[in-house]
């Protein structure tokens, strides 16, 4: 693809606005807890840093930064119709984004991904790739996986996995910490189960667009019981191993309680009425990984 071809569809706006708009539609909140699910891998698991392992990392990072952005903004395209049905406020949703601006910016963001992935090592730039291929399976492929419920467990488990590893591999490697395989396997299933949260509000869209998500296929009060179920399966899963690694226990106790708190929310009429309120479970299930993710990290630089 050249650089022509890439440039044409950004003719509609600025390069800046569509940059800036792109980036909106891959949601910065989002995106943010994929560059803590990297930086947990790098510190978990890696050996002691070396001015060589800060250079990959930090290159490193920015190449995942631009596989995930590249991700989501392929997602907003391709769910421009539940989207605007379900009254989202993102650019491509309401407009403000064109499709061919971001089918540009998608293109761009891929072969920036991989550039800088090489960078790294033809190893990490491998991790990229793999990256990019999931998020084309969840959303673009033949058949999309998030259109039914064990392709979207599948894929979203096996992104986050691969998030870990990518931190882990950019860092130096090394022989990988339990901890970081506890960490890294809790919270991949704590996106894969408990992130259908965000399929709560949007029912009416989905269905319009024939997908299967789990308020969908099940009746929606069935739906969130198992939805707290698996909130607190996954956060008794890393409790039970921290019983064995005390240094587990402050992510553990916060997952738990995160947990709960999503429990209480998906259960009870708090979260039903309009569209805010149905997003509160999700609100609760980002707050925990953001909490889970600090917590780690942060004891990981005071040891």
């Amino acid at each position: 693809m050249s650089v022509q071809s890439i440039a044409d569809p950004l003719s509609g706006g600025s390069l800046s606005r569509v940059v800036g708009l792109s980036f909106s539609e891959s949601r910065p909140v989002v995106q943010a807890v994929f560059q803590l699910r990297f930086l947990t891998g790098a510190l978990l698991a890696a050996p002691p840093f070396h001015p060589t392992a800060v250079r990959d990392l930090t290159i490193g990072a920015l190449a995942w930064l631009c596989a995930t952005w590249q991700v989501y903004l392929l997602n907003g395209l391709c769910d421009r119709t539940e989207d605007r049905h379900n009254g989202s406020g993102r650019p491509l949703a309401t407009g403000a984004l064109s499709a061919a601006s971001a089918g540009g910016a998608a293109a761009a963001l891929s072969l920036l991904a991989m550039a800088l992935g090489l960078l790294v090592s033809p190893g990490f730039a491998v991790l990229v790739a793999a990256m990019l291929a999931l998020g084309w399976l969840y959303s673009a492929a033949p058949r999309p996986q998030k259109s039914n419920l064990p392709g979207f467990v599948g894929v979203v488990v096996a992104g986050g996995l691969v998030t870990y590893l990518a931190g882990w591999h950019a860092a130096g490697g090394g022989v990988p910490d339990p901890r970081a395989v506890a960490v890294a396997v809790a919270l991949s299933f704590w996106m894969g189960l408990v992130g259908m949260t965000k399929d709560l509000p949007d029912v009416a869209g989905d269905r319009l667009a024939g997908r299967h998500t789990l308020p969908i296929v099940l009746p929606e009060r069935v739906a969130r019981r198992l939805l707290a179920t698996g909130a607190l399966l996954v956060a008794a899963g890393l409790a039970t191993v921290a019983v064995a690694e005390p240094t587990l226990v402050p992510p553990a106790g916060l997952l738990l309680a995160g947990a709960v708190v999503l429990g209480v929310c998906v259960l009870t009429r708090t979260s039903h009425g309009d569209r805010n309120r149905r997003r509160r479970p999700y609100r609760a299930f980002m707050v925990t990984q953001y909490a889970v993710h600090l917590t780690v990290i942060a004891q990981c630089l005071a040891s």
